[in-house]
């Protein structure tokens, strides 16, 4: 979604703002951001946007040249009331609709069976430096994702600088919801069957590089989160239920079931070879919740495209799965920041990961990035709380070990250490000649999250130019000679450590002269 937007009318300078900040080297200033949602008892919800955004640079004007709105074709209804510029005389130049162009959003062109997300793009027209665009634009959600549910999320800008930000927030007065805002108390009024909760902040001083490096490992909830699910367990059900037909195995599935485990001796055999094949054989496609939707298409379906998206191959995984005999379950996820557990809501997760009882222990699995080991889950998956969804099993061995493990909670924290013992072994044997030219044979090994982003690389690039890949590895150690005589373990063997060997020429190593 475009930046969280303003209203429109006379532009406040940076100069006019109270204060001491200097905001000359700012590309732009967001003069003033109000956000209108109203929700209905249905699920449906009309959201209103205006926005008055100062352009400081040229900087700025590249950055809002082109507006994006997203929206799904499906259940969205976009409007946009008019795009404009206004000149520092006082002219105004308002952008035509014939401006305005739907567009299939870039990540939906990777699959377009998979998504009903658009975009609409107006390239603005007349906006330059000293320019304040305005524009005014209204969503409204005719067909609600969950009927008689609703639930949003909100963060205030902290990034950018924004001179006033306000957020309204109009609900049925006596609709029961879950509400937490701890950055700023909103004020609450009544009006008819309505109750409305509004805010207003600003955010005038723009955090150090360092501070907002550090946040982008993991950011806190958000600061506003609003739901009408009353548990987790009521969300638990209500995924169940989207998930449960779709995993059902055809002929198709059970055949193919068959075929992967008619060599192997055990469960957790079947379950390995289930696993390597899904993992390596379905490419993944990046579509989060909100552009994906929430339920998963058909295990056969995506048996015969060979592609899908985390919830998809998750799907898959299960029906080959039970085919076989062995339980399989969705554990939702979020990749990027902690899960507030107070909080009951949809918005909170932006993956899918599967988890599998076996004996008296669960074996969590993460098919998305095609080629980590078995039961390796990337760093920002572990120690998370996940929302693991058994609504709608069978009564099954699977099923009990996890009634046992999940007790009054369906959220459960992932391992918070890998499966196994994460190391990189790195060793040179080489020669300097008495004309300073180091020559050698460079092996590395590797087992863990290091692992993994060198396995994804050397998949994703041809082999024709694997050697640029590992001069730029080269490079990136610390060792500016030039290789080449590459050799690399296979990307999707990932049952042993990988491993990269190449030979090692660097010319004037030592400074003899010094």
């Amino acid at each position: 979604m475009l930046l969280a937007v303003a209203t429109a009318g006379g532009g406040q300078s940076a100069s006019d703002v109270k204060g001491k900040n200097d905001y000359s080297k700012e590309p732009f200033i967001i003069e003033k951001s109000v956000m209108r949602i109203r929700f209905e008892n249905d699920g449906t919800w009309t959201r209103d946007t205006e926005a008055a955004v100062r352009m400081q640079s040229e900087a700025g004007v590249q950055h809002y040249g082109l507006l994006a709105f997203g929206y799904s074709s499906t259940n969205d209804k976009i409007d946009i009331s008019y795009v404009r510029v206004r000149k520092a005389d006082g002219a105004v130049i308002i952008t035509p609709p014939e401006n305005f162009q739907d567009v299939a959003a870039e990540v939906t062109r990777q699959a377009p069976m998979y998504s009903d997300y658009r975009e609409r793009h107006v390239a603005v027209k007349g906006l330059g430096v000293g320019d304040t665009l305005e524009y005014q634009l209204r969503y409204q959600v005719n067909k609600p994702l969950v009927p008689g549910q609703f639930w949003t999320e909100y963060n205030f800008t902290r990034s950018d600088i924004i001179l006033d930000e306000e957020l309204a927030i109009s609900v049925p007065k006596g609709r029961e919801l879950k509400l937490k805002s701890p950055e700023v108390t909103p004020v609450v009024t009544e009006n008819g069957d309505r109750r409305v909760y509004s805010w207003k902040t600003s955010n005038l001083e723009r955090p150090p590089e360092e501070e907002l490096k550090e946040k982008s490992n993991e950011t806190p909830p958000a600061s506003i989160q609003l739901s009408t699910f009353k548990s987790w367990d009521e969300v638990a059900r209500w995924w169940g239920a989207l998930e449960e037909e779709q995993v059902q195995p055809t002929a198709e599935i059970r055949a193919k079931a068959t075929e992967l485990t008619q060599c192997a001796k055990s469960d957790a055999e079947k379950l390995h070879a289930i696993y390597n094949y899904v993992a390596t054989h379905f490419r993944y496609v990046s579509l989060s919740f909100g552009i994906g939707r929430y339920q998963p298409h058909p295990a056969g379906d995506v048996l015969r495209n060979e592609y899908g998206d985390c919830k998809d191959k998750h799907t898959l995984l299960q029906s080959l799965l039970r085919a076989s005999g062995i339980d399989a379950y969705p554990a939702l996820i979020n990749s990027s920041r902690k899960v507030d557990a107070d909080v009951a809501s949809p918005a909170q997760f932006d993956h899918v990961i599967s988890v599998v009882p076996q004996g008296k222990n669960l074996v969590w699995l993460d098919t998305t990035t095609e080629v980590s080991p078995f039961g390796f889950l990337l760093a920002n998956q572990r120690d998370k709380q996940a929302l693991v969804i058994t609504s709608g099993k069978a009564a099954s061995p699977g099923a009990a070990l996890m009634a046992s493990v999940l007790g009054q909670s369906p959220l459960v924290k992932t391992p918070a250490d890998p499966p196994f013992k994460s190391d990189v072994t790195f060793e040179i044997d080489a020669k300097l000649d008495d004309k300073g030219t180091l020559t050698g044979k460079i092996q590395r090994s590797m087992r863990g999250d290091a692992e993994v982003i060198l396995r994804a690389a050397f998949r994703q690039v041809p082999q024709t130019q694997w050697k640029d890949l590992v001069q730029q590895i080269s490079y990136g150690s610390g060792f500016a000679g030039d290789v080449g005589e590459i050799v690399v373990s296979t990307p999707e063997d990932t049952d042993k450590p990988f491993q990269l060997s190449y030979s090692y020429t660097r010319q004037k190593y030592p400074d003899w002269a010094n």
